[in-house]
């Protein structure tokens, strides 16, 4: 396995709304329903987006729903390509 270091583009993102909205980050938390304490996990890159979070912080926000899954998602595939990319280019081969 790789040791990297990779932007976490949801985390970063996340931090950089949170930082700049007016509210507080624990009047945010009331107002999405999402923990205080989970939404400083998910800042930090300590815990991924779920669907849940997802739909949560897009309503919230007025984003469209999915943006912080694609966000999660880009950075997992990311992570999981250096990872162990080359491995599964190895073991496994295209079908045609």
């Amino acid at each position: 396995m790789k040791t990297l270091t990779l932007p976490n583009a949801f985390a970063e993102t996340l931090r950089e709304t949170l930082d700049e909205w007016p509210s507080s980050q624990k009047e945010i938390a009331e107002a999405t329903g999402i923990l205080a304490s989970h939404l400083s996990e998910m800042k930090s890159g300590k815990r991924r987006c779920t669907p849940e979070y997802d739909l949560r912080l897009s309503r919230f926000f007025n984003m469209e729903p999915g943006f912080w899954m694609r966000l999660q998602l880009h950075y997992e595939m990311q992570r999981t390509r250096l990872e162990i990319g080359d491995k599964i280019e190895s073991e496994v081969h295209p079908a045609a």
